[in-house]
Parts: structure tokens; sequence; C-alpha cells
């Protein structure tokens, strides 16, 4: 028996997409759910939210499918897959034959996400119903249980008419026990051409010989995704403060902007983190002052200084503990349970759409040392800071507003003043008045004209042309 790279790389990707499911029968899926048709290349991936659907599975209502090609075969060569009608279809196409790199097939999976385990102990096969197969095609079945244990069914040439793979044939990948049956975390498959030739293959149904029943409830770790953390979050008995976090169009680099009170006064807090193990650790948290309002802002007159740093961990997508570790005489540590201002549904890939592509961290070049910090909610509402100053101090102001087009309206952009910081905040301390209207037009989803209007003697009104810090291709 062996096992191809493709095999391998479609398990990867199908083994951790999280798909739930959870209620019995021995239809696993009878393929009525269409999805695609996709075609990838070589080294080609499909993205989540295209490879996940809602189906009629017994395995809990969704299916995971991915073509795949290696990334090292001949350029030109596609696998396409579709379903529908009953049929999963997968085509595998190589302009030349015989390149042992040309590896490419289609596979698809069902996993338990936070439900139950199930139980396979009523059955002892599987049972691929297959109407076609043009060339030399295999099939790969693979089981993993609660305990981590892997099992792996392989049939190495596929033939019309049912193919078998009963549980006792399965070898064991990770030990000699094999996956305990009535513990099964999920179910993997994926057919895949041979000896580099182009091949092709029909399925119509998969089932087991016998009926599939709930296992126990096993808690799984949940995951933490970086798309699903953007947003604003704070503490419900600290109302008043609070910070707005960003994922720039990288997917790696975080930015953290809080804002907060000291002895009366706003002041703003920013630095940049990746997430790992479910924590963003902000090393440089840096707190500015000097520069004066509008007209008369000069970036010359910026004082950056490290206020400290700053951890974040996240128990779920909407809830987090903030680490506050100041290194300037007169603040002290503080940590701060947050949670989001508009709560998401985790593992669902955060803010969906086009809008996702407007958020991010804005500023002036001509201006370092102020900007504006944008992010959207799951509900497409967007969350506008921006941070400037007046008479040298730090002060922000913030705003929501919904996106028409290329345009923003903050309408009731609000500043705030009089609490104070960590142990003796109090939020009946903070004081709110209406700044004024500020008004986003956006050039593309990478820069924007922000006219700003206010009412507050004070300040005056402004125009200002801002690009993205770190900019990202723009939706047609």
């Amino acid at each position: 028996m062996k096992t191809t790279s493709t095999h391998l790389q479609l398990f990867v990707f199908l083994l951790f997409l999280g798909v739930v499911f959870g209620a019995s029968a021995d239809v696993i899926d009878p393929f009525t759910a269409p999805q695609g048709p996709f075609t990838v290349g070589p080294g080609e991936e499909l993205p989540e939210q295209e490879a996940i659907l809602a189906t009629p599975s017994v395995l809990g209502g969704r299916r995971a499918v991915l073509p795949i090609v290696d990334e090292m075969a001949q350029a030109g060569s596609v696998a396409t897959l579709e379903i529908a009608g009953g049929e999963f279809d997968c085509l595998v196409d190589f302009p030349s034959l015989g390149n042992p790199a040309n590896l490419g097939g289609c596979g698809g999976a069902y996993g338990r996400g936070i439900g139950p385990v199930f139980d396979l102990t009523g059955s002892t096969r599987f049972e691929f119903d297959i109407r076609s197969v043009e060339g030399s095609m295999e099939l790969a079945v693979l089981l993993f249980d609660a305990n981590g244990e892997l099992s792996m069914g392989l049939v190495d040439n596929v033939v019309p008419g049912q193919a078998l793979i009963p549980f006792d044939e399965m070898m064991s990948l990770t030990s000699i026990e094999g996956v305990n049956l009535s513990l099964i975390e999920g179910i993997a498959f994926a057919f895949a051409n041979q000896l580099g030739q182009e091949g092709s293959v029909v399925l119509t149904g998969i089932s087991t010989d016998g009926a599939i029943t709930g296992g126990p409830e096993i808690p799984i770790e949940d995951e933490i995704f970086a798309e699903d953390l953007p947003g604003t979050y704070y503490d419900p008995d600290r109302d008043g403060e609070g910070c707005q976090l960003t994922l720039e169009r990288d997917q790696v680099t975080f930015v953290l902007t809080c804002y907060f009170y000291n002895q009366g006064k706003q002041f703003w807090l920013i630095g940049v983190g990746e997430l790992a193990n479910g924590q963003i650790t902000f090393s440089e948290m840096i707190i500015t002052s000097g520069a004066q309002y509008g007209n008369a802002f000069d970036p010359e007159d910026v004082v950056r200084e490290k206020w400290g740093s700053a951890i974040m961990t996240w128990s779920d997508c909407n809830n987090a503990e903030l680490e506050l570790k100041p290194v300037v005489e007169g603040y002290e540590e503080v940590t701060l349970d947050f949670t989001r201002t508009l709560p998401a549904i985790c593992g669902s890939g955060g803010v969906q759409g086009d809008s996702v592509d407007w958020m991010g961290a804005y500023f002036d070049p001509d201006r370092d040392g102020e900007g504006f910090h944008f992010g959207v909610e799951v509900n497409g509402v967007f969350v506008m800071t921006w941070y400037t100053y007046l008479d040298g101090y730090p002060v922000w102001m913030i705003g929501t507003g919904m996106r028409n087009d290329l345009r923003v309206v903050f309408e009731n952009m609000v500043i705030t003043s009089g609490a104070d910081f960590g142990s003796q905040f109090d939020p009946a301390d903070v004081i709110r008045e209406q700044f004024g209207e500020i008004i986003v037009d956006f050039t593309d989803c990478n820069s924007f004209t922000a006219t700003v209007n206010t009412q507050l003697p004070e300040f005056h009104n402004l125009v200002l042309d801002v690009t993205k810090i770190v900019p990202g291709s723009c939706p047609q």
C-alpha cells in the first residue's frame, strides 16, 4: 500500500476545517447538495468559504471538498471537482503524461466540529458507489478519533461498481491499536491519479453497511482563527475606554489601538503583533504627545515613547484578557476582561464580503504621528477612531457609520474626557461630547479623503488625504 503526497495534502486541509455534524444513518452523503465546479492548478487550494457547504449529510450538515494538484506538477495541470445531481465528479487533466510530479485528485471530509463524536461500531465497512472511472485512479479513506489516532484504507485501482473498505483492513498511521470506532472525530476521502496519468471518477454516494450513531460529548479545545478576531473590545464594567483591533491585509499583522485616560485627559496607545497559540503579544505599545491639531500639526513636534507592552489572550473569538504592563512612571499594571461590542460567530471567518478590504490603519505620510483606525464589525457597521492632538496632548474621537458605495458618513463622532487610568477608572467619570461629523470618501480600499466638520470651538474643520499603512488588493 502507498500514500501519495496528493493524499497527504488533501488530508491536511480536510481534517482541520472544523465542520460540524451529528445524526444517525448509514448514508453519509448522497451528493444532492451541489457544490462547484471548482478548478485548481498546481499548488492552488480553495478558500474555506468555497470548500465548506451545508448538506443533508448525516455527519452533521457540513461537507468540505477540495480539488488539488501537486505544487510540483507541470504548468497547465488542473483538477476539477463538481457535485450536482447526486454525483461527485472529479477530473484530473495534465498537458503531458507520465511525469511523476503530475499528482492530482479530489477529496471530501466530514468532521464533528464542536459536536459529539460518532460511533461506527454498528458498521463493518465503507461503501463507495462508483458510476464510472477513466484512467488509473486510487481511493484513500482516513478515519481519525478523539484520541488522536489515524487509520487509512486504500483501493489501489478503482473500477466502476462498489468499492469496499473494511474497517478491520485499514492500517493504523499512529499506533498498533488504530482508531477507536466508537470515538470517531471525522472521515476524509480522496481520489487521486496514479503514475502521472490523467483520470476521472464519478461517485454517486458514500455509506456504511450499518447505522452511524452518536457518541459521547468529548470537549475539544476551541481554535482561535485570526480572521475572527478584528473588532472593537471593551470591559462592560468599564464603559468609556477600550481597544480597537484590526488585521491588516497581509493577514498576519494585527494593529491594536487602545483608548484610555490619565487624570481626566485622553491618551491613546498603538502597537503591532502577530497571533500565536490564541495570544497576541504587543511588545511595544507606543504613546505620543507634543503636536497640535489640524492646520498647526507638524510631525516634527510628535514625541514618541514606549509606554509598555500588552498581551491579549482569547478564550474564544469574542472574549479576551488584556494585560497592560507599563514602563512609564505614573501608570499601574492592569488586566481587563474584554468582550467584543458586537459578538461574532466563532469559526465563521469573521467579517464577510468586500467590507473586510477597507479595514486597517490609515495615515497621511506628511502627517506621521496621527491617523485613523478603521474597523468593520460582523454586521457591516464601520467603526472609526481618529487619533490626533490638541495643545500637545493626544486626543481621540470615535464613531460608527455604514458604507454606501465608496462613502461612509460618521454623523456622530464622540470625544470624551474626565476619567482616570487603571484602578482609578470610574465609568461615571466619563464625559461624552459630540465632536461633529467626519465624511469618508474612498478612492479605493487603500486610500480615502476625510472631511472633518466639527462643532467644538477648540477644533476647526479639516480635509485629510490618507493611505493604508499596509495596503492590499482591492475588489474590482
